[in-house]
């Protein structure tokens, strides 16, 4: 697998207002993430509300500036291009926010609003409306949409305009978050298989951000495990599925729509710490029944478990030993014939 983006010790903090003279705090969103997503792959990332997972999204395309860490391209060190160089990387990557009408300004036609990287980028006009007219095509709006109003879209129609805007540049990689949490779940179905085909067809890698683990399961070569700022287990989708190993990961995927029964003897309670002030050591700690003194003390290190599996936990003994059967209707996603995801 050819390596396209790398992410290195990303971590974006936000400060938090204090009185002069005292000690500055942060809001850990982002501490210390690092993976790699191969070139024409879906790499999904996934974890409770909170976990940081936009916030890395919008670190990763500088929307929000990294407090510290590399974005690397095909080689390429993004984090701190500036000018002209900055704006040729950025034409290589794009961005499609959760909120599909919001994503849009409801003064500006949809013309506007799809040509509007371009007009960023200098792009003479009359090439604009073509390419315009080609990134509505290829999402399947006609070309009478390009008068339309945000409020005269469906919500469908709506992503499929912010699709469209991020695909007019023709970039190589794209950040969905959540891209069909706010759609009916039959627009769901249609929304991913416009996303599948587009992938075919111009060749792009896509991060796949979602609360959803039966979505990512069938549309991701490879998903990451985040929780409260940190990414703590990595693997291919089939095997994260099929052997998920921290208790985390065992946790979210006992929740999944369908299933009735879980990985694990206990059930994931209660919020997430702040991370404003994260648990020592390991941030899963307070809430994992696996956790022994080292876990409060040492924060463990995302390190290869098995083949392409890696897992931050100090404890992968006891968790295996703490495995229940898988009961009922409720068993991993498996390899269906002809190599396709399954989920159930």
């Amino acid at each position: 697998m050819t390596t396209l983006v790398s992410v290195e010790s990303l971590a974006k903090y936000f400060p938090v207002s204090r009185l002069p003279l005292t000690k500055k705090q942060y809001i850990r969103a982002v501490d210390g993430v690092s993976f790699e997503i191969g070139a024409n792959t879906v790499f999904g990332l996934v974890g409770e509300s909170g976990s940081g997972k936009s916030t890395l999204g919008m670190s990763m395309l500088r929307i929000l500036e990294p407090t510290s860490g590399r974005v690397v391209m095909d080689g390429v060190d993004t984090t701190h291009l500036k000018g002209k160089e900055r704006a040729k990387w950025s034409s290589q990557m794009s961005y499609v926010y959760q909120n599909p009408v919001s994503s849009l300004d409801p003064a500006w036609t949809v013309e506007q609003s799809v040509s509007e990287p371009l007009a960023a980028a200098d792009v003479p006009s009359k090439e604009r409306r073509e390419r315009v007219l080609q990134a509505l095509d290829a999402v399947g709006l006609p070309q009478y949409f390009l008068g339309r109003y945000p409020h005269e879209l469906s919500g469908g129609q709506s992503q499929r305009v912010a699709i469209a805007r991020a695909l007019v540049r023709r970039p190589r990689f794209i950040i969905l978050d959540e891209p069909t949490s706010a759609l009916d779940v039959s627009i769901q179905a249609q929304l991913l298989n416009l996303l599948m085909d587009l992938q075919a067809e111009f060749g792009l890698t896509y991060f796949y951000i979602s609360h959803d683990l039966s979505v990512v399961g069938r549309v991701c070569d490879r998903i990451a495990v985040m929780y409260l700022g940190k990414v703590v287990e990595v693997a291919d989708a089939l095997d994260l599925f099929a052997s998920p190993l921290h208790p985390y990961s065992q946790a979210l995927l006992s929740t999944t729509q369908g299933r009735s029964s879980s990985y694990l003897g206990f059930r994931l309670t209660g919020e997430p710490p702040s991370p404003r002030n994260p648990p020592s050591g390991c941030r899963f700690n307070t809430r994992c029944p696996y956790a022994t003194s080292i876990c409060s003390k040492e924060e463990p290190k995302l390190t290869e478990a098995k083949g392409t599996h890696f897992v931050a936990c100090h404890n992968l003994d006891l968790v295996a030993k703490g495995k229940v059967q898988v009961q009922g209707n409720f068993r991993p996603v498996e390899a269906a014939q002809g190599g396709q995801r399954e989920a159930n």
